[in-house]
């Protein structure tokens, strides 16, 4: 299913489809139950883009760079759907040992309820590097779960036979904890008896949104720059550096930004700033960035870093982003 721009949200729709299972349970449109002025709320910006995945909702900035997802099940699909996103939780990991845990929380007997499986399957998260905490005025058991340096973090609620997980990423926790809370009450308040979600649990994770030929995704090949150093002070020279990406398979291209911030030791800016840049050829892009113009939002200090990444917008509404960087300094001239 494709991304919808958010901008033009549907109040009128219902998030539950008439048609039924042969339990006679509605059919749950997951990101029906998404309220748009709250989301760009959260956000503090738009568009933002949401998409129907692997059985949940996903909320993306245009950049891809912050995102909100939630998945809700109820019934007899709420076990499976826990021992899912358990197994999945070690995608794209090689150690043999992190399998072994895996397959012994799922298959143990002991772990075949709703939240005895939320208890055990803990321990896979603290061998991920998250942290958890017990959260006691939502559901009959709820943890978060949280990676502070990935800017990652997921509310994970049990109540009764429904399963629900929020998650977030590229926000502080702090940010978003309240929100996601108020957020995660509204949704079990919205949600009928009996529903079922349209999705069948399948082997690898995202296969059914494997829908792109990659071969025509543009890549970027490399990010140059002029300069390493961006001076400021009275009568600098060098007061600017070119950043300039070098982009294959760009047919598709609609526009390509540069995504930056300036950190110091005075100061850790959470908010990014977003700019086009300008097109030289159909494969070359660039933008330059001013000491006197690019970092007015920001405090100069001397040493501060520039943290950047590209993000091409293709194909209407797709992103592809580069690795981050941090290799330029601004700096503070001598006279």
């Amino acid at each position: 299913m494709g991304e919808t721009n958010l901008t033009q949200p549907d109040n009128t729709a219902s998030p539950y489809s008439p048609q039924t299972n042969s339990m006679s349970s509605l059919f749950l449109k997951p990101c029906a139950v998404i309220n748009m002025t709250d989301m760009e709320t959260l956000f503090q910006e738009s568009p933002l883009f949401i998409n129907e995945e692997n059985g949940g909702c996903v909320i993306r900035n245009q950049w891809d760079t912050r995102s909100i997802w939630y998945s809700v099940f109820s019934g007899e699909q709420s076990l499976p759907a826990m021992q899912w996103h358990t197994r999945h939780l070690i995608a794209g990991w090689i150690e043999d040992d992190y399998q072994l845990i895996v397959d012994e929380i799922i298959s143990n007997k002991a772990n075949q309820s709703l939240i005895d499986l939320q208890e055990a399957r803990l321990v896979v998260y603290e061998q991920l590097e998250y942290r958890w905490e017990r959260f006691f005025t939502v559901g009959n058991s709820a943890y978060w779960i949280l990676n502070s340096r990935a800017f990652k973090g997921i509310l994970d609620v049990v109540e009764e036979d429904i399963y629900l997980q929020i998650g977030f990423s590229g926000f502080l926790a702090a940010q978003v904890q309240t929100e996601i809370e108020n957020l995660a009450k509204s949704i079990i308040v919205q949600l009928p008896e009996k529903f079922f979600v349209e999705f069948d649990f399948p082997e690898e994770v995202g296969e059914l949104n494997l829908v792109e030929n990659l071969l025509e995704v543009p890549q970027i090949l490399e990010v140059t720059k002029t300069s390493q150093e961006i001076f400021f002070g009275d009568l600098c020279g060098n007061e600017m550096t070119t950043i300039r990406a070098q982009i294959d398979n760009f047919e598709m291209i609609d526009n390509v930004y540069l995504v930056y911030r300036l950190v110091s030791a005075n100061e850790t800016n959470d908010n990014w700033k977003t700019v086009f840049m300008n097109q030289l050829t159909p494969s070359t892009w660039e933008i330059s960035l001013s000491a006197e113009t690019s970092f007015l939002s920001y405090q100069l200090v001397n040493g501060a870093q520039v943290e950047y990444s590209i993000a091409i917008i293709y194909n209407v509404n797709n992103v592809q982003r580069s690795s981050s960087y941090s290799d330029i300094l601004l700096l503070q001239c001598r006279q």
